[in-house]
């Protein structure tokens, strides 16, 4: 009898492990309007193939960006007069229940915009420029609650208008390549001054 109680405990706890389900929630990857710009090194903003754009989700509670996933595929920084913008439509995130607040489909979840300078168009992924050492930024992380795509009548929530997204960001020279540069700066005055 022990064993099987034992054994329906574990189908239980199996059960319950891996039946919490797959859902669903998208956004618009777009910040057409919203105010919220993207700014290059000299303060103008980011235009066109020269930069490049994605986005990366996680869990709610998410505070290390390592832990991020990238959604879809990077896009151009619009020009013209919607230079410091971008629009590359609607990304769906797929995730096991436990993903966000209100394990739902369109739950709550954390995401994060990263821009970065795409030299030609050779720089197509964040890693890549990252470690080629080109101008990058990222926004902080934010929430924003997802389309529930059960619900054919509930919109989609654009990316850029989120609230934890307020203010853009700037594509700038990674700290390190500014720490680096003021560090031999230092120097060549140094030197300079001994002679």
């Amino acid at each position: 009898m022990k064993k099987l109680l034992l054994t329906a405990a574990a189908i239980l706890v199996t059960l319950h492990m891996y039946g919490q389900g797959t859902f669903q929630g998208s956004v618009n990857f777009n910040s057409v309007a919203s105010g919220n710009l993207i700014k290059d090194p000299s303060g103008a903003n980011a235009a066109g193939s020269a930069y490049r754009v994605g986005l990366w989700w996680g869990q709610t509670g998410v505070t290390d960006d390592n832990a991020l996933t990238q959604i879809g595929a990077s896009a151009n920084m619009l020009s013209g007069a919607s230079a410091g913008y971008f629009n590359n439509l609607g990304r769906t995130i797929t995730y096991q229940g436990r993903a966000g607040i209100d394990d739902r489909n369109g739950a709550i979840l954390a995401f994060q915009i990263r821009g970065w300078e795409s030299r030609g168009g050779t720089l197509l992924q964040w890693d890549q420029a990252v470690a080629a050492g080109a101008n990058v930024g990222k926004s902080d992380i934010f929430t924003l609650k997802t389309k529930d795509e059960t619900l054919a009548t509930e919109p989609k929530p654009d990316i850029g208008f989120a609230p934890g997204f307020a203010g853009g960001f700037a594509i700038v020279p990674e700290p390190s390549a500014i720490a680096l540069g003021l560090l031999g700066a230092g120097a060549l005055l140094m030197l300079r001054r001994r002679k």
